[in-house]
């Protein structure tokens, strides 16, 4: 019995040493099985016979499964120019493998090929929030960063987005689209004016009858008295145009607060820009005249707004236009032949000698470029004219879309901008912002 319980150990040694051979055995079986369809998969590969080429990198891929080996059957679809397979392999590559970044680039790769540059977006920002970092993946989105698509839909005439609607005209008559190019208000106004913070719009009816609808179209504010167009309606303060072409003030329930002018601009920051007896003022809130000074001319935006950011253009003498803030008093020393607003606290585009340039709040330029034509900075992109088409450039005046636009407008915080080909606006949309 001693004897027996002395061969236990021995026995249990060499069954133990036995199975680790037979493990490393089929494991070393098993690599040999899979090396030879690689082997294969790759011979096949490079005489372009993709059947078998595929069978085999799926039956390795059954031994041993890795983001590398996807990453080669990857890489194998593309060098052959097949875009569906190639896609459809990537999508199956992230489905395995979420948390590497290996099978992002792939599928981003797949997408640029196929220009889904929405499903790019997309891809970027689940990579995002999973937190996977990758040089490749933030190479593709500043590669597409300004890659953008053009709605159907064509005008007439535009306005410019306020409170994410833009006045769109068809055939002579007005509506609104919203920041995606959706027509949410029917083109059936003779006029109209822009939506502001209160979420009204002015507008006039085909009878020739003014007054304030909302974002449903609905009409809500109307005037007892007649008028023949309404301005902004912007804290309580609306420029108002009377039958005989003369300009006051009144509140949003349309009580007179002051003025007679010959026109009144939009009350914006407390200030707005009147004509009396052929000259300009600066006026503020309370309709009383800021300084002494009479102006030839006032530059006024598309909403007719003559000030923003604490900055206005006003002309002293004809053709010449100086900067000056919300007293009057002259900032900076340049001087302009011609000026768009300044849309916030970014450079405003001027023109000096015949040429447009960007200035900042201070008057000074912000740099040695110039352009046949230019619009001022908004949302980080200004439109600019170079050789006769007008395209854009970011803040540090990069041409960022190329110039082939007849004409174009501002950009909007969701990448939203009118351009205008063959004589037509359309809503150009970057897929980065806009989708």
């Amino acid at each position: 019995m001693k004897k027996y319980r002395a061969l236990v150990p021995i026995v249990m040694v060499v069954i133990m040493v036995a199975s680790w051979y037979m493990l490393i055995t089929n494991a070393e079986k098993v690599e040999t099985q899979y090396n030879e369809y690689l082997t294969a998969a790759r011979g096949f590969a490079e005489d372009g016979i993709t059947k078998y080429a595929i069978n085999n990198y799926t039956l390795a891929l059954e031994i041993k499964s890795s983001p590398e080996l996807y990453k080669e059957i990857a890489d194998y679809y593309k060098g052959q120019n097949k875009k569906d397979d190639y896609l459809e392999w990537c999508e199956e590559f992230i489905d395995n493998y979420p948390k590497e970044a290996l099978a992002y680039e792939c599928l981003i790769d797949a997408y640029v090929m196929d220009s889904d540059y929405e499903a790019c977006y997309d891809l970027i920002y689940t990579a995002q929030k999973r937190n996977i970092q990758s040089d490749y993946l933030t190479k593709i989105a500043d590669e597409i960063k300004y890659v953008y698509k053009l709605d159907f839909s064509t005008y007439d005439d535009i306005n410019v987005y306020s409170n994410n609607y833009c006045a769109v005209n068809n055939k002579g008559l007005w509506g609104f689209v919203d920041r995606y190019g959706e027509l949410r208000i029917s083109t059936k106004y003779a006029n109209t004016g822009a939506f502001t913070q209160s979420a009204l719009a002015s507008v006039v009816n085909q009878n020739e009858e003014a007054y304030f609808i909302d974002k449903s179209g609905s009409k809500v504010l109307v005037s007892k008295d007649q008028y023949s167009r309404f301005g902004l309606l912007v804290n309580n303060i609306i420029a108002a145009e009377k039958n005989d072409g003369k300009y006051t003030y009144v509140s949003n329930e349309f009580e007179v607060l002051f003025g007679d002018y010959e026109y009144a601009s939009t009350m914006n920051n407390n200030r707005a820009a009147v004509k009396k007896d052929g000259q300009w003022y600066i006026i503020n809130e309370k309709g009383d005249t800021i300084g002494s000074q009479a102006y030839m001319d006032i530059i006024l935006d598309e909403k007719e707004i003559a000030f923003r950011n604490d900055r206005m253009f006003v002309s002293e003498t004809e053709g010449r236009y100086i900067l000056v803030d919300g007293s009057g008093t002259q900032v900076g020393t340049l001087e302009f032949e011609d000026a768009t607003l300044f849309m916030g606290e970014q450079p405003a585009a001027v023109k000096i000698d015949g040429k447009w340039q960007f200035i900042d709040k201070d008057g000074k330029l912000v740099s040695d470029k110039s352009y046949e034509g230019a619009k001022s900075f908004m949302n980080g992109m200004a439109a600019v004219c170079i050789e006769g088409k007008w395209g854009f450039v970011d803040e540090t005046e990069n041409v960022v879309i190329e110039p082939k636009f007849q004409d174009a407008s501002y950009f909007t915080e969701k990448g939203s901008c009118f351009v205008k080909m063959n004589d037509k606006w359309q809503l150009l949309k970057l897929y980065r912002l806009n989708r």
